[in-house]
């Protein structure tokens, strides 16, 4: 496969979680969390217990809720969603396609970094 990404991905690791949020707004209209595996200005992977068809548009909050209590929100298209043969869930990619806070969502980036950096001392 081709790596097509132009911009670098931020990895987020199950401790990371608990500093850096994702929920997406179901049909319902009620936003509910996902697991976010990773993330960049330009796209998003994530984890869901359901699938979302390839294509649709997605509206998404990102919160770091322990440092700003700002949720960003976003909208993603889905690039692809595969289910895992191993506990059932989804794996979703997509590409951020619109935000209005274009410089809130950067932050994100740099709340990642001083997370990586601050690791041994946070934990």
């Amino acid at each position: 496969m081709i790596e097509r990404r132009e911009e670098k991905r931020h990895v987020v690791p199950e401790i990371y979680r608990k500093y850096i949020t994702l929920k997406v707004r179901e049909t319902s209209g009620e936003y509910v969390p996902v697991k976010l595996l990773d993330f960049s200005p330009k796209g998003i992977r994530m984890k869901s217990s359901y699938e979302i068809p390839v294509d649709s548009e997605i509206e998404c909050l990102i919160a770091a809720p322990k440092s700003i209590t700002k949720e960003i929100p976003f909208i993603g298209e889905i690039k692809y969603c595969i289910q895992d043969e191993f506990d059932g869930d989804y794996l979703i990619g997509a590409e951020i396609i619109e935000t209005s806070d274009r410089f809130g969502f950067k932050i994100f980036l740099e709340v990642h970094d001083f997370i990586k950096e601050r690791m041994g001392e946070i934990f």
